[in-house]
């Protein structure tokens, strides 16, 4: 794992490395989150045994570990109000152009998929599920994250696109065959978020879908500051 600087909590510290491991999803075992971690065995023993009495972890009928049904006690309100204005946005959003909205966070060098609305109507569309990771280095959703910072030498063309025309498009970078269209949300406190829409390649036009998430992005930089202080 990263060395992390500063005065901190050891144990705790530990214990927040295995349980961000584990929030990929992926049901692991105590030796696969020790060489993760770079833990002892024994020590990652602990904490997973600290944490299933927590009901934070689960452990399965294989004996692996995975995430545990305590953290949707520990995250209900975490997003509270923020949740329910982000779902009725991207819901529009969705439904105006007739594909699946995102709404995204960076988070440890990765995009992380927080809300997802698929479109009401009964044309096909790509099923997108909350929670999915991607590269910051790939897919357009990272690139509009990137496209708010200062620019750098090595940057793709890509994020100086987005910072002229305030959208990304990429296709078939993460998933063969679809196109992703994002532009970044700046949020309270100099928090950066991003929106986005997925679709087949070829299904939508691109300038109808960009010109709604850009008008979606802009309506969720400047919403509400109850609804963004989380």
């Amino acid at each position: 794992m990263e060395a992390k600087p500063g005065v901190r909590a050891q144990t705790l510290d530990r214990a927040l490395d295995v349980l961000d491991i584990l929030a990929d999803g992926q049901a692991r075992s105590s030796q696969d989150l020790a060489a993760a971690t770079g833990l002892h065995r024994s020590i990652v023993y602990r904490i997973l045994r600290t944490l299933e009495d927590r009901e934070l972890v689960r452990r399965t009928a294989e004996g692996r570990y995975t995430m545990g049904l305590g953290l949707l006690v520990l995250t209900r309100t975490i997003l509270g109000d923020a949740q329910a204005h982000l779902h009725d946005v991207l819901g529009e959003l969705a439904n105006s152009v007739a594909a699946t909205a995102f709404f995204a966070v960076p988070r440890g060098g990765q995009v992380v998929t927080v809300v997802t609305v698929e479109p009401d109507r009964d044309r096909a569309h790509v099923a997108y599920r909350p929670w999915t990771r991607a590269p910051m280095d790939r897919g357009a959703c990272g690139l509009a994250i990137q496209s708010t910072a200062s620019p750098r030498p090595d940057e793709r063309p890509e994020v100086g696109w987005a910072r002229q025309t305030g959208y990304v498009r990429t296709v078939g970078e993460l998933h063969a065959g679809l196109t992703e269209i994002a532009a970044p949300v700046r949020l309270t406190g100099g928090a950066v978020g991003c929106v986005a829409v997925v679709f087949v390649a070829g299904d939508l036009s691109d300038e109808k879908v960009a010109d709604a998430v850009r008008r979606t992005a802009i309506r969720l930089t400047r919403p509400p500051d109850e609804v963004w202080e989380i």
